[in-house]
């Protein structure tokens, strides 16, 4: 269970798409790192989230960072004792925080990071969708080929700032009752959700979930400190090198919203069987 289950129950979507008016898109441009045919587009998209938040934190130290995903894997192997994966992943694990405290030292995208990456993204298809890879070690060299394709159109302007940064952010008990949600970044008060994909365009689910995280970030603000009031949502396409920005007043209706939010709540905890508080 997890929130990008809970937005494609039938009811559910047709609540978000009533309550939010989906945008105009305009952004128009040729693709500048297209996917190779024969390379795995889901695994290169993990692990370029990875090596964006990265990114995000070499350019701004001051940047939050609740930890990673992939760590929960370790859980899953050890619960069906799968010990050999586990020593494994241990090893590996240890290996690309090396590489990424290198990266945080010099800034430079080697192979080893790049790898490491990938392997990171190997346990967070572990944690998240239980597919369990059987050698986490294997790499396809089409692969950190793509993911290095996609770091050189990486624009620092776009991911700097001096204000709060939280990486793969989440919302405490707002987000445990659709089962678990993190988003990809916050920066000041804009969250941006990144897609590896091939068509620039906004697809009805990515808005739906922008629209998701951001009813969760309104409901964790009775719950948790230090949630940031978000007044923008934004999907970086990363094979394009763009920033796709929504002002929220443009989204969200003042008048109807607080009933939204009444409902999502009695919704989700339907659906996940967890009482908010």
């Amino acid at each position: 269970m997890s929130l990008t289950d809970f937005l494609e129950i039938e009811d559910v979507r047709k609540r978000f798409k009533e309550e939010f008016p989906k945008p105009r898109f305009n952004l128009r441009q040729e693709i500048l790192a297209s996917p190779p045919s024969d390379g795995s587009s889901r695994l290169v998209g993990t692990a370029y989230d990875y090596l964006l938040r990265f990114y995000t934190k070499s350019l701004n130290p001051q940047a939050q960072d609740r930890g990673w995903v992939a760590a929960s894997a370790f859980n899953y192997y050890q619960k069906n004792q799968q010990y050999d994966l586990l020593e494994q992943a241990k090893i590996l694990f240890e290996e690309a925080e090396q590489n990424y405290k290198q990266f945080l030292r010099d800034g430079q995208f080697t192979d080893e990071l790049l790898i490491s990456s990938l392997f990171l993204a190997k346990l967070d298809a572990v944690y998240r969708i239980r597919y369990v890879y059987e050698d986490l070690q294997a790499t396809n060299e089409i692969d950190v080929q793509d993911l290095r394709n996609l770091v050189q159109l990486l624009n620092p302007e776009i991911f700097k700032s001096s204000g709060k940064i939280f990486l793969n952010p989440s919302w405490g008990a707002a987000s445990m009752i659709v089962g678990g949600a993190d988003g990809d970044l916050i920066i000041d008060d804009l969250l941006v959700d990144f897609k590896t994909v091939k068509n620039l365009s906004l697809e009805l689910r990515d808005f739906r979930q922008l629209m998701g995280y951001y009813t969760l970030s309104v409901i964790a603000q009775d719950f948790e400190q230090d949630v940031i009031e978000l007044k923008r949502l934004g999907i970086y396409f990363s094979r394009f090198g763009l920033l796709y920005q929504i002002k929220l007043t443009d989204v969200v209706n003042p008048e109807t919203f607080p009933k939204f939010v009444e409902w999502f709540i009695s919704r989700a905890e339907q659906y996940s069987g967890i009482p908010l508080m």
